[in-house]
């Protein structure tokens, strides 16, 4: 069963942040006063400079939560959609605004901590509840119309309501064991084959059985 899309919860974006293994020093690339310069650089280059990407809005919405800056950027930039995105690539991202020498600093982030890319997600998810409504009323446009095309249509919003309950769905229902341990193996094969198009698998006892069964007739 495919798991539901979490609707966004905005008020855990604050606690991400907290706790994260964060080092922006690259080992064995730059020394510790360098690499504070060129992020101090880079950032004030993104903050004051006249041409702002597309995902700034949510990069300052990631500092004002409490992010350091060059992850709030990965993570505004890596939750755009991939063909809208500037720069291109990730390597880009990581020489040409943020300031490091190459992308590995990003990987190992992500790798040591989960709620970077948790947070990636939540924000691509976004735009889906945003357009809630619209999708509902599309949904019910489409239902409505008296027209064979739109069935499917019909038969995911009875569902949503809880009007029509599919077969398959049914039937699992109706046939679901309290405790298999209590049961033949008859009642266990014929669970096993719920959902099968084909006929119910016999046992070699079962297969003997109707050989004897031939053979008397």
């Amino acid at each position: 069963m495919k798991r539901p899309l979490q609707k966004p919860d905005w008020s855990v974006l604050q606690q991400m942040p907290l706790g994260l293994e964060i080092d922006e020093i690259e080992p064995g690339m730059v020394t510790p006063d360098e690499a504070r310069l060129r992020s101090e650089t880079a950032r004030l280059q993104l903050d004051d400079g006249a041409d702002k990407p597309e995902w700034f809005a949510r990069y300052a919405e990631l500092r004002s939560a409490g992010w350091s800056w060059r992850v709030a950027c990965y993570i505004a930039w890596a939750s755009c959609p991939r063909k809208s995105r500037s720069p291109e690539t990730q390597e880009e991202l990581a020489t040409n605004v943020l300031g490091l020498t190459s992308d590995r600093q990003i990987w190992t982030w992500r790798v040591k901590n989960p709620a970077i890319d948790e947070t990636v997600a939540l924000f691509q998810a976004a735009p889906l509840f945003e357009h809630r409504a619209d999708i509902m009323d599309a949904l019910i446009t489409s239902a409505s119309t008296k027209d064979y095309k739109n069935f499917q249509d019909r038969k995911m919003a009875l569902e949503m309501m809880g009007d029509y309950v599919p077969r398959v769905q049914v039937d699992a229902e109706r046939h679901k064991p309290d405790d298999l341990g209590q049961m033949t193996e008859e009642e266990l094969r014929q669970i096993a084959s719920l959902g099968k198009t084909g006929p119910v698998a016999t046992t070699e006892n079962d297969a003997d059985s109707e050989e004897n069964d031939a053979g008397d007739e």
